[in-house]
């Protein structure tokens, strides 16, 4: 428990930067955090996309929260879109959940879209294979490396 509060700690810290490395914009390497690519594009392309390079890798969307529209409604803010998208591989959280019965809180896999300007979206997901090693769990190691790698290529082909 108190190894998950120092990573929460140090991510708030912003020492798990996504670009904390010099001249890394785009990062899928499994020792960072976060997998990410900037995609020209709206987010409606973008998204329209990424649901489809999903769906090759038997990856569904199970949940869509629209941050923007939620936050204006709730705090009458305005902001850029931002959607935090929950995406499941059903094979492999049934893997996961067979290594792990508490998985459940870190699933599903989220995928986030956030609007950089009207023509360019950045993709960005948690490292699955990173939050897997927090558990100390070797039965997770081989499923959180392929969804890692497929998260990684769903995310750099767009």
């Amino acid at each position: 428990m108190k190894s998950i509060q120092i990573f929460i700690l140090l991510m708030a810290a912003g020492l798990f930067s996504a670009n904390a490395q010099e001249g890394k914009e785009d990062m899928a390497n499994p020792n960072e955090i976060y997998i990410s690519n900037t995609v020209n594009g709206s987010i409606d392309k973008v998204y329209a996309d990424l649901v489809e390079a999903l769906k090759e890798y038997k990856f569904g969307v199970i949940t869509e929260v629209d941050m923007a529209k939620t936050l204006k409604e709730k705090l009458d803010v305005d902001m850029k879109p931002y959607k935090i998208l929950g995406v499941c591989n059903p094979g492999s959280a049934y893997e996961a959940l067979q290594a792990e019965p508490n998985i459940g809180v870190f699933l599903p896999c989220k995928v986030i879209l956030k609007e950089i300007d009207e023509k360019t979206v950045e993709v960005v997901s948690a490292n699955p294979q990173k939050m897997m090693e927090m558990l100390n769990n070797g039965q997770l190691n081989e499923t959180a490396r392929m969804v890692t790698e497929k998260l990684e290529r769903v995310i750099q082909s767009l």
